[in-house]
């Protein structure tokens, strides 16, 4: 027992001179550094996240890059696009070596040609009150090929929304699942609703969100 115990006092002290090792910080810019921190054993990935979100005309950007579960990291970019020009452009990457996510990952672009696809649309989001809009046709663009149905909270760099929202959606979107989603410093999404599917053709019928 006394023999196995300082071996297991060493294990202790390789494993965490051993951590993985990620830059961390956040910004509500489209770039941001900070120094390189340590992670929790549990924690196995650095992952860096960008995104931009536009509300008729005015627009608010975030990136944040820290550690966190591998379980949690969905990589790759995502766009959604509701009524009124309401947009959310979103790009993950995960990687698992020390430093691995010091650089700069763009937010994807969306193309504004349409597809021939559309989505029954609404968007109800507000952090002191709803703005709501009428439900209306919404004609897909670009890569937007999915409809997408989500309720719940998201928080991102501080501020906390209440979201009840539908459009059109890139297949990334359709990773999104039921429950709480930390997907970088101070980016969490608790869904109680995240439906996807592939959106009809135009005039082809649609169903009711």
């Amino acid at each position: 027992m006394w023999v196995a115990l300082p071996l297991c006092l060493l294990s202790a002290l390789l494993a965490t001179g051993s951590a993985l090792q990620c830059e961390v910080c956040a910004s509500r810019e489209q770039s941001c550094s900070g120094p390189l921190q340590p992670c929790a054993p549990w924690e196995g990935t650095c992952v860096t996240v960008v995104a931009e979100i536009r509300l008729e005309g005015s627009s608010m950007s975030y990136t944040g890059k820290l550690c966190l579960e591998p379980k949690n990291c969905e990589p790759g970019p995502f766009s959604l696009t509701f009524p009124h020009n309401v947009t959310v452009r979103a790009n993950i990457a995960c990687c698992d070596t020390d430093g691995c996510n010091a650089g700069a990952i763009p937010v994807p672009t969306v193309s504004s040609v349409p597809n021939g696809r559309q989505c029954l649309s609404f968007f109800k989001m507000g952090a002191d009150g709803w703005q709501e809009k009428e439900k209306e046709l919404l004609a897909c663009t670009g890569t937007e090929d999915h409809c997408v149905e989500e309720s719940g909270i998201l928080t991102l760099g501080g501020i906390t929304v209440t979201k009840i929202v539908a459009g059109c959606g890139s297949p990334g979107a359709c990773m999104k699942r039921v429950g709480v989603k930390k997907y970088a410093q101070g980016v969490v999404e608790v869904l109680s609703q995240a439906d996807c599917s592939p959106a009809p053709r135009a005039g082809g019928g649609i169903r009711e969100p």
